[in-house]
């Protein structure tokens, strides 16, 4: 005889202590991270110098100026125009930087712990010992708990990635269009979400469900597309941020398929390891998902589901290291593209294997299947103190360079020009007019006479890193150096090694010279003297 259902009461009594639990899994979690690293709490800034461009927008966007990076001028460098708007609260009402530090990374936080709760929704009717195992797996994640402390944005594209995925479970109306806005405008990669979810996650059979999901995420694509492109337009007369100019654009004789090939190849095998499972996990997972596969008519729908999420994550490293086309590292500046796929690919394992292992032991009682529930986040957890500790050291590094050439900067004058190679800290904590050499956040750089947009901003001062960039003067004594700064600590932001040593040089006026990166060479001619 069937056992009753449970009572109104009695769901309610689970709910509220299931949510209890869960709350204190967070706080366990973040009170960890301060005991692991009290530094990156109390002194540190972010680990990388991308999270102070992130911060540079959301206060211009607080003080009313839109996404801009000089004040009051346009921009195209906010790759997340979302996460800009959702950090830009913190700068509300003036708060000082080291506040707007603290409740950034809180904020983050905060978003990581709701896309473990989204998990456990989404794979509830697993059984709440594997639902609870994924939601583990994920809140756990080293590399998703440090990418949540780190001001970038990838908490706020993993929540919206699993939101998504929690939408497609309900029957609203029209809501799927706001996945389709918010999966753009979180993440340009995240756009790619919203059409492969509703293949995986859907709650009726048939097709017209489906392309009725795919046109709600086309619509929804499409106005904040839009509404993205003509801010671009506005700011630069190109409809895509400045990074795709920058970096995505294929020079003139590339293998263009064979690099993207490469690089996809890279990120699946090098990089996929390095932030989720190790490889042996991965193929048990991937075989546990063959098996769904080739049995699903067999299998039950979260099953199908869980195997379906996998997919989806790995289509996701696939392309966006394909975009990207860069090598391999292990350096989180290259992590951070593929981590909003992060809790597709951690969270199947316990559901796959469990339900696998509970089919084999019917009947011989729960003691391995908790076991296994419980060990599996306990051991993803392991890699906790080893991966706080890099973000520590990484935003140690940060400090030391770019927050300290910008605290230098802060006593420029506003009228005062610096030509920059890391744009991020040198902009939010100095006042000098900032011209990225990057081109990320100086659209005019990109145009085919960049020199002209030089030419009209003549430096008072470069910052130079060896191998990024030659400066190359008329005469010996046109430039002297005014600030040298060095990590005090092994520099892990990146393989260069070089990096760990940058000078902010003054440019002598009535001089003037070359500078030079990459395939590009510029004249310049240095600033006039301030007037006394």
């Amino acid at each position: 005889m069937a056992a009753p259902p449970p009572s109104p009461v009695a769901l309610r009594h689970t709910r509220r202590l299931t949510g209890l639990v869960g709350a204190l899994c967070v706080l366990t979690v973040l009170l960890l991270t301060y005991l692991l690293v009290p530094e990156y709490w109390r002194e540190r800034g972010f680990p990388l110098d991308d999270a102070w461009i992130h911060a540079v927008y959301a206060r211009a966007v607080a003080q009313g100026e839109g996404l801009s990076y000089n004040p009051g001028e346009p921009s195209t460098g906010e790759t997340s125009p979302l996460w800009a708007i959702v950090v830009s609260g913190v700068y509300v009402g003036g708060r000082s930087p080291e506040g707007a530090v603290l409740l950034t990374k809180l904020l983050g936080f905060l978003l990581h712990a709701l896309t473990a709760a989204g998990t456990y929704g989404l794979l509830r009717e697993a059984g709440r010992r594997w639902a609870a195992s994924a939601a583990l797996l994920v809140l756990l994640s080293p590399h998703l708990v440090a990418a949540s402390l780190s001001g970038m944005e990838v908490p706020l594209a993993t929540l919206v990635a699993v939101g998504c995925a929690l939408v497609l479970r309900g029957q609203r109306p029209g809501l799927y269009v706001l996945c389709g806005a918010a999966g753009l405008l979180a993440r340009p990669e995240g756009g790619l979400f919203v059409f492969l979810l509703p293949l995986v996650v859907r709650p009726r059979p048939g097709l017209r469900p489906l392309v009725r999901r795919w046109v709600e995420a086309g619509v929804g694509v499409a106005l904040a597309g839009g509404a993205w492109a003509a801010w671009n337009l506005h700011a630069s007369g190109r409809p895509l941020p400045g990074t795709f100019y920058a970096k995505v654009v294929v020079a003139p004789g590339e293998a263009l398929l064979l690099s993207m090939a490469r690089a996809a190849a890279e990120g699946l095998w090098d990089l996929l390891p390095e932030v989720s499972l190790p490889r042996a996990a991965l193929a048990v997972l991937a075989g546990l998902a063959l098996r769904v596969a080739v049995q699903r008519r067999r299998l039950s729908v979260t099953e199908r589901e869980a195997a379906g999420l996998f997919a989806v994550g790995l289509v996701f490293v696939a392309v966006s290291m394909a975009l990207l086309r860069q090598g391999s590292a292990p350096i989180f500046y290259l992590q951070r593209y593929i981590l909003p796929a992060l809790p597709f690919l951690l969270a199947p394992l316990p559901v796959l294997l469990g339900t696998w292992l509970d089919t084999r032991r019917a009947g011989r009682g729960p003691g391995v299947s908790r076991l296994l529930a419980g060990a599996l986040p306990l051991v993803v957890a392991l890699g906790l103190p080893s991966r706080l500790a890099l973000l520590e050291n990484d935003a140690h590094n940060i400090d030391d360079l770019q927050v300290r050439q910008g605290r230098w900067l802060a006593s420029a004058a506003p009228t005062d020009v610096v030509w920059a190679l890391d744009a991020g800290a040198s902009r939010f904590f100095g006042r000098a007019y900032v011209v990225d050499m990057l081109a990320l956040n100086s659209p005019r750089m990109l145009d085919a006479d960049a020199q002209a947009y030089l030419t009209e901003h003549p430096p008072r001062f470069f910052d130079w890193t060896q191998n990024w960039a030659q400066l190359l003067p008329d005469s010996p004594a046109g430039l002297r150096e005014v600030g040298a700064f060095q990590t005090s600590t092994l520099y892990t932001v990146s393989p260069a090694r070089t990096m760990a040593l940058r000078l902010l040089v003054e440019c002598v006026p009535g001089s003037g010279g070359r500078y030079e990166r990459g395939r590009h060479a510029w004249r310049y001619a240095c600033a006039p003297a301030p007037s006394p």
